[in-house]
This record gives C-alpha cells, structure tokens and sequence, in this order.
C-alpha cells in the first residue's frame, strides 16, 4: 500500500521549521557524498549551483534519504542519486541536468517550475508527489518537464508514461476549473464533455499510450458484439448456408470477421436494419483494430 502522504497542501511550498541552512556545495557533499546509509534532515541548500566536483563526471550519492530539504532554485548537474528517498523535498525553480535516478522515490515534493534536460529519470517515481486537488497546475507541468525530457533523450517508454500522466494531470486541472467555474451553461457543459471523454480515454486507452488497457477493451468490443449480433440475429437477417444464425459460435465468429474486415461472406445481413448496423459495426471495428495495430508496433519498435 502507498505510504499517505505527509505535508499539509496548504504548506506544499514552505520548508517546515526549524532547519539547518547550507552554505557552501563543500558542506553539501561532507553530509551526502559517502556510500553510507544516511539520513539528511530539515536542509536548506542556499547556493545557486550544485554540481559535480568533477564535471562531466557524475558524482554518486547513494543510500540517502532527504527529508524536508529544500534545493528550490538550484541548479543540479552532473550528479547520480541511486538508492535515494526523497520525502518532503522542495525543487521550486530547479534546473537539474545531466542527472540520473536509479531506484529512487519521491514522497510530497514540490516540483514548481523545476526543468529537466538531459536526464534520465523514470516518471513512474514521482507518483505520489502532488495533491490532485490542492495542486494540479505543479503536477501537470512536471509531467510536461519530463514528457520533454524523455522524448529528447529517446526513451519512449519514459515518454509513454510521462504522457499518460501527463494527460491525467491535465483532467485534474480541467475538473478543478470547471468547479471554480463562474463561466455559463454552455461553456462549463463543454469543459465537462472534455473532462468526460479524457477519463473514458484514460480507461480504455490509457490515454492512447497504454497498450494492455486497449487489448482489454478491443475483447470488450468484440464480446459486445457477439452478444449484439446473436440476440438481434433474425431481426438483422443473420443467414448462414440459408439457414438462420443461431449459435454463439457463430455470432462470435461473425463478429471477429466484421471487426477484422476479413469479409468472406457466408454470413450476412439480409435486412436493412442489419446492413446499416452491421455496416457501423464494421467502422467500429476497423478503427480500433487500426489503433490497436498501431499502438502494438510501436510497442515493438520503441
């Protein structure tokens, strides 16, 4: 189970008192720069740059766990946190490049307009840093930052999951407008369609990046079919060999031919009702078999 997250929403962009101020990157890395497990504790990092002492090389910090340190406006560079926790961190106005995070974690850190470049970094570990209702604006951006990041550093797995929280993000935001909202009838309908159609997206697509979601709902699709096509079979004209469709083996098999475009034709509709829906049936098929194709290939190719 996800450890609750700690901060108050409303002290997200505070340091808890009282903490230690650091002054110089020298007292930085005489806490952080042995291979030791340590715990780093209620830090205020004052210096506009902490970087490598031996750039390009990345220095390692391992083993770490920071709580209630704050790095806001800070540039990070050329350092590898493995094995690190980050809880209650403040990030506020970071640039950190040249970075990387192994096996790291962050708990109820605020990433307001920090950046990334040139780091690698997985999305999945910042899940549990913002307060979809107090700060979806902060979460929203920072998938953004990492979205970017990944898709300059060609790692499309990372994009992938930074685009679909990305897009999660953004039906946070869009729902938290709309409930304060002082826009008329029409305008709030159509943020509220959009907030809709983002979640059915985001459930049966994964936001059109998550490829195990819409197998699911690819079988879904042709289940309901099979279903559609063997209870309404006479009133759709269903006839195999002049005799009318009766088995759920051959709705089922009617149905993978109509949602795969195959056509071969021994079965059909011979009412105008069955042509019109069976004709949809088919459109319906066709796309989701498109996008299923498309997203397995690049599911391959990534």
């Amino acid at each position: 189970m996800k450890e609750k997250m700690k901060r108050d929403p409303d002290e997200f962009f505070e340091l808890n008192e009282p903490y230690l101020e650091i002054a110089s990157p020298d007292a930085f890395w005489a806490l952080a720069a042995t291979r030791d497990k340590a715990t780093l504790k209620d830090l205020l990092y004052r210096p506009e740059k902490l970087v490598s002492p031996k750039p390009p090389a990345k220095w390692m910090v391992r083993n770490k766990t920071f709580i209630n340190v704050s790095f806001s406006k800070t540039q990070i560079q050329y350092i590898e946190f493995t094995d690190c926790n980050f809880e209650d961190c403040l990030f506020i106005g970071s640039i950190i490049t040249d970075c990387r995070f192994n096996n790291c974690e962050f708990d109820w850190c605020n990433f307001f307009r920090a950046e990334f470049k040139n780091c690698y970094v997985d999305p999945k570990v910042f899940e549990r840093c913002n307060d979809s209702v107090k700060h979806p604006n902060v979460g929203m951006s920072l998938y953004q930052e990492l979205l970017n990041n990944s898709r300059q550093e060609g790692q499309p797995d990372f994009a992938l999951e930074a685009q679909y929280q990305f897009k999660r993000w953004q039906r946070y935001l869009k729902w938290e407008q709309l409930k304060d909202s002082d826009a008329g009838f029409l305008k709030r309908g159509l943020l509220l369609a959009a907030i809709m159609k983002a979640k059915i997206l985001e459930i049966t697509t994964g936001s059109g990046t998550r490829l195990f979601n819409f197998s699911v709902t690819a079988a879904s699709l042709l289940i309901f079919l099979t279903v559609i096509n063997h209870t309404f079979a006479q009133c759709f004209g269903l006839m195999i060999d002049k005799e009318p469709v009766v088995d759920w083996s051959e709705a089922f098999y009617f149905s993978t031919i109509v949602v795969t475009s195959l056509g071969f034709g021994d079965i059909t509709p011979t009412t105008v009702s069955g042509h019109v829906v069976i004709a949809f049936e088919a459109i319906v098929g066709f796309v989701t078999l498109a996008t299923l194709v498309s997203m397995l290939f690049r599911k391959i190719t990534s």
